[in-house]
């Protein structure tokens, strides 16, 4: 009995003391937290905002990038552009960036290896200077190629998703830019994220059917090329988009498991070797192991 008036006791004090210590900001208060949200801060605090590092050598860096973009024929940082959208460009770099990082990877970083290895002789410090640049081309080309296909593989996937919700919301009255505007809020991913970027050039006034082109020529996928050229051939005969949409989302579904069949047939043949080499020795060793043991311990018995 003493024990639970006195649990009840200090539980009233605890609560009665967090009221008083909870107590509901006034209207003034509340006005001042809504306007310190809504308040846009200006350049100056922007700048300030940003780390230390980025005010020291960001104008530095930016000059050197703007020089290198305009020594650069523009072939080739068209060629630049090209590729570091068709990975989704995750780390936000602009052609110039790219282009200075390989020149760093490919020249200064060789040079500084030779260099600082010089004392090691000559033939040392070459054969060092040359593996950094075989390092400085490969390993940015690797990774590349490992972004943009994993990116074409997330594409892939969610594609017929994709075209069934757009099918859907065309069926159900809504125009095409009002369908794509409903994958991009319910969807998440690239394909979203291009559809995003494709809706926000039609509001800027270039054309559906030109936009439409460079989202192909961004993705380079077959069944994305496919698909916007279905769409832009509708789009100019005045055909039914909803019947286009219906027939691709079942075209890009029936890839797909013929896709997963011819993966379900290369699996045997591609297990096989590791049953050779790995598997098949370690069963042998497990089941003659003991025979063998017994075998020799017998003649040398005799």
């Amino acid at each position: 009995m003493v024990s639970a008036l006195v649990f009840v006791s200090v539980t009233s004090v605890t609560m009665w003391s967090m009221g008083l210590t909870r107590r509901e900001p006034t209207a003034d208060e509340r006005l001042k937290r809504l306007a310190v949200l809504t308040r846009v801060p200006s350049e100056r605090e922007k700048k300030l905002a940003r780390p230390l590092g980025e005010r020291l050598f960001g104008p530095v860096l930016q000059s050197i990038n703007n020089l290198v973009v305009s020594v650069t024929p523009k072939h080739i940082v068209d060629a630049v552009k090209n590729k570091l959208d068709a990975t989704g460009n995750p780390w936000n770099m602009t052609p110039g960036d790219y282009i200075l990082m390989r020149v760093v990877t490919l020249a200064i970083l060789p040079i500084a290896a030779f260099g600082l290895a010089l004392g090691l002789g000559p033939s040392t410090a070459l054969l060092l200077a040359f593996v950094v640049a075989a390092l400085g081309w490969l390993v940015p080309e690797m990774m590349m190629q490992s972004k943009r296909k994993e990116r074409e593989k997330q594409i892939r996937k969610s594609l017929p998703d994709v075209l069934d919700l757009l099918t859907v919301s065309v069926e159900a009255g809504l125009g095409f830019d009002a369908a794509l505007a409903k994958v991009v809020e319910r969807k998440k991913g690239p394909l979203a994220d291009e559809f995003a970027l494709l809706l926000q050039e039609i509001r800027m006034g270039k054309s559906r059917r030109d936009a439409l082109r460079e989202v192909s020529e961004r993705v380079k996928i077959d069944d994305i090329t496919s698909f916007i050229a279905s769409v832009i051939q509708a789009d100019q005969l005045g055909v039914s988009i909803a019947n286009i949409l219906r027939i691709q989302s079942a075209q890009v579904r029936t890839k797909r498991r013929q896709q997963a069949e011819e993966a379900g047939m290369k699996a045997p043949i591609k297990m096989l070797f590791p049953l050779i080499f790995f598997i098949f020795p370690t069963l042998f060793v497990v089941l003659l192991g003991p025979a063998i043991i017994q075998v020799a311990t017998t003649f040398m018995g005799l």
